[in-house]
C-alpha cells in the first residue's frame, strides 16, 4: 500500500485519522500496521523514528520496508478506521534537531569549506562528521554564524521535484536518488536533498550550541545541541558549577582559578608525602635487614599495599633467606612473599599453599607471590609461616 505522508506535508500535525491497510503479527508478540496515510515518521536520513499511540497503543517503531511505511505496535490486531497520534515533544525535539544540523552543515561549508559528511541524532546529543580538521576559532566562527541565521528567523520550506535534471544550483549536497527528490531550503542561506522534519522557520529551532569536537579519520566530529536541548544541557552545567562553587567557598567564575589552586596545593602535599613514605621505607629496611638473620615475617603497620613487593624482594636479596610481609587494608590483608635468587622454594607455590590453609587465595612467580585473606586470620598466617619455614 502506498501511504499519504503527512509529516512532509506538515511536519506540526500529530493527530490524524488514517484506515488500515494491513495488519501482521511483528516479533516478540507486537503487530505490524500500514496505513493508508500516517503523520508518523519512520527512521531514516540520521534521524529517528516518531513514537505515540496508535488506536490507544503505544507506537514503539516505524520503519520503511519494500515501500510500506510498518508501524511497530505493543498491543493487540487492529482493523478499520482509527487514530493516531504523535508525540509531540519527541516530534518537536526532532524538528530542531534535525533542522539545526542544517544550518551547521552549512555554516561550516561557509565559513571554510567542511563538508559534512555524516550526521546523528541521538537521545541527548547530535554529532555531525566534516571531511576535514578544523581549529577552535573556526569552529566558534561557524557557530556564531549558525545563531545568527537562527535569530533571523528565516522561513524554511520543502519543494518536490520530479527528477534530478530540474533540481536548482547551489545545494550543499547532491541527491542520492533520481526522483522525486524533496529540497529543504532556509531562506537563501541554504538549500539541501532530505526527507526529515523540519521547522517552519529557523527561529524555532532555538539556541545552536557546540559541546565539543573530536579528530576522526582525518576529519572532525562536532557534538551539538539545540532549542530545548540545549536549555537543559545549560541548566545542568549551571547547576554542575554553581554546586561546585559552593563547595569550594567561591564564585562561579572564579572557580577555575580556586582548582589551580587547590592543584598547587595539593602537588606541594603529594611530594611532601612521597618524600615521608620513601624515607619510612627506608628507615623499616634499614631496621629489617638489621634483624637477626634467617627467614623474616613482619606485619607492617602503617605500609600501603603496593610497598610490599619491593620491599619484599630487597629483603630477601639482602638477608639471603625468605620474607613475608603483611599490610591490613580494611577487612583484608595483603601478604607478599620473596625469596632470594637461588632458593630451592618456589614462593608463588609456596604462598598458594600456605593461604589456602588459612582461607585467603594467592599466587606467583618463582622468586615472588602475593595474595590476601581474610584480616583475621593474619596471626594464624603467621604463626604457619613461622613453622613451616622452620
Amino acid at each position: 500500500m502506498t501511504t499519504r505522508r503527512i509529516y512532509h506535508e506538515d511536519p506540526e500535525v500529530h493527530t490524524f485519522v488514517a484506515l488500515v491497510g494491513s495488519c501482521r503479527p511483528g516479533p516478540e508478540g507486537l503487530v505490524d500496521v500500514v496505513l493508508d496515510q500516517t503523520a508518523f515518521y519512520p527512521t531514516g536520513g540520521g534521524q529517528p523514528h516518531d513514537t505515540g499511540l496508535l488506536a490507544g497503543y503505544l507506537v514503539v517503531d516505524v520503519f520503511e520496508h519494500e515501500g510500506e511505511i510498518v508501524h511497530r505496535l505493543r498491543g493487540d490486531a487492529v482493523a478499520g478506521q482509527i487514530e493516531g497520534t504523535v508525540d509531540w515533544a519527541r516530534r518537536l525535539d526532532h524538528r530542531q534537531q534535525h533542522t539545526g544540523q542544517h544550518i551547521l552543515s552549512r555554516a561550516f561549508l561557509s565559513v571554510d569549506g567542511g563538508a559534512t559528511v555524516g550526521f546523528h541524532l541521538g537521545q541527548e546529543t547530535c554529532t555531525i562528521d566534516l571531511d576535514r580538521e578544523l581549529v577552535e576559532a573556526v569552529v566558534e566562527k561557524a557557530e556564531r554564524l549558525a545563531n545568527d541565521v537562527v535569530m533571523a528567523d528565516q522561513p524554511i520550506a520543502d519543494t518536490w521535484y520530479e527528477d534530478a535534471s530540474r533540481l536548482p544550483s547551489g545545494l550543499r549536497k547532491d541527491p542520492d536518488l533520481d526522483g522525486p527528490i524533496r529540497i529543504v531550503s532556509i531562506g537563501d542561506f541554504d538549500a539541501t536533498p532530505c526527507g526529515g522534519t523540519h521547522c517552519r522557520r529557523s527561529g524555532q529551532v532555538g539556541l545552536i550550541k557546540i559541546l565539543g569536537t573530536e579528530r576522526r579519520r582525518g576529519g572532525l566530529r562536532i557534538e551539538f545541541v539545540c532549542g530545548c536541548r540545549a536549555l537543559l544541557d545549560f541548566r545542568r552545567r549551571h547547576r554542575a558549577l554553581r554546586n561546585a562553587a559552593r563547595l569550594l567557598s567561591t564564585e562561579d567564575m572564579r572557580l577555575p582559578e580556586r582548582l589551580r589552586g587547590l592543584l598547587d596545593e595539593l602537588k606541594e602535599q603529594r611530594t611532601r608525602l612521597e618524600s615521608t613514605e620513601t624515607a619510612m621505607r627506608e628507615k623499616w629496611l634499614e631496621t629489617l635487614i638489621a634483624e637477626s638473620p634467617g627467614p623474616l615475617a613482619r606485619v607492617l603497620g602503617d605500609a600501603q599495599p603496593d610497598w610490599l613487593g619491593p620491599m619484599a624482594t630487597s629483603l630477601a636479596d639482602a638477608r639471603k633467606a625468605p620474607v613475608l610481609l603483611a599490610a591490613r587494608a580494611g577487612d583484608e590483608a595483603r601478604v607478599v612473599m620473596a625469596v632470594p635468587e637461588g632458593s630451592s622454594v618456589h614462593a608463588g607455590r609456596f604462598l598458594k599453599e600456605l593461604l589456602g590453609e588459612v582461607g585467603g587465595k594467592g599466587g606467583g612467580a618463582e622468586r615472588s607471590g602475593q595474595g590476601k585473606l581474610p584480616e583475621g586470620a593474619l596471626s594464624d598466617l603467621m604463626e604457619k609461616w613461622k613453622h613451616k619455614v622452620s
